[in-house]
């Protein structure tokens, strides 16, 4: 199987924040696991008068599309009604599309005082990049991890970089194909994490996520469907 290995850079409706000369990005934000009740940050406001513009983070499925003008290379999400100076909840450089994909997970303990809330990374997230029917495969766990894919195995996806490769087309009856995720374990051999069924679709895309959980602090594998909003509506029959 062959897939594109890619380093990691770190409502309804479309909302607009925009301050000063910048970047201009559309982008959407998916959560991993909410830092305490953090879970709403904000963008400051286009204008002065104007509220912030609120971020949702939803930890089921990516939100809708906001889009900012960021003044630097970093992309700055805020703590929502910070009374005296605004705080900085999550920092990532910019990815390199006009659309992206901000993911966000908890900073761990212990990682120092003044660290923003939670930890970032921006991905590009526009389909030509990411097409429809492709698994984007994110590892953030500390080891390397490889997929096997309806009896094909991938490369392996070093810890800190993610992978882009065409969904299975060996699949059954329902467009079903097995899937697993294997973690390098020290004494070099690998280990199965997961374990799914996933079903193939040229209409979606998938966003596979490898980390540590927080709570059992095992290797764990978060799986989000995603059709994004900004795709082209399948044609009518």
């Amino acid at each position: 199987m062959t897939m594109r290995l890619l380093p990691l850079l770190a409502l309804a409706l479309t909302s607009v924040s925009s301050f000063g000369q910048g970047r201009k990005v559309a982008f959407r934000t998916l959560c991993l696991e909410h830092s305490g009740d953090l879970i709403e940050l904000a963008l400051p406001a286009g204008k002065p008068g104007e509220a912030a513009v609120a971020v949702p983070l939803l930890t089921g499925s990516p939100s809708s599309v906001i889009e900012a003008v960021f003044p630097g290379d970093d992309a700055v999400l805020y703590v929502k009604g910070a009374a005296d100076k605004p705080v900085i909840a999550a920092k990532a450089p910019l990815a390199k599309s006009q659309r992206q994909l901000f993911i966000l997970m908890p900073t761990p303990a212990g990682s120092g005082e003044g660290k923003p809330a939670y930890q970032m990374k921006a991905f590009d997230d526009d389909l030509t990049t990411f097409k429809l029917g492709f698994v984007e495969a994110i590892n953030l766990s500390p080891v390397a991890v490889r997929f096997v894919v309806a009896g094909a195995t991938t490369p392996q996806i070093p810890s800190g970089k993610h992978a882009i490769f065409p969904q299975s087309t060996k699949v059954d009856e329902y467009n079903m194909y097995p899937v697993s995720a294997e973690f390098l374990s020290g004494n070099g051999s690998w280990v199965n994490g997961y374990s799914a069924g996933w079903k193939a679709s040229k209409l979606r895309r998938e966003i596979v996520v490898m980390l540590v959980d927080s709570q059992t602090k095992q290797p764990t594998v978060k799986f989000f469907s995603d059709t994004p909003e900004f795709a082209e509506p399948a044609p009518a029959p």
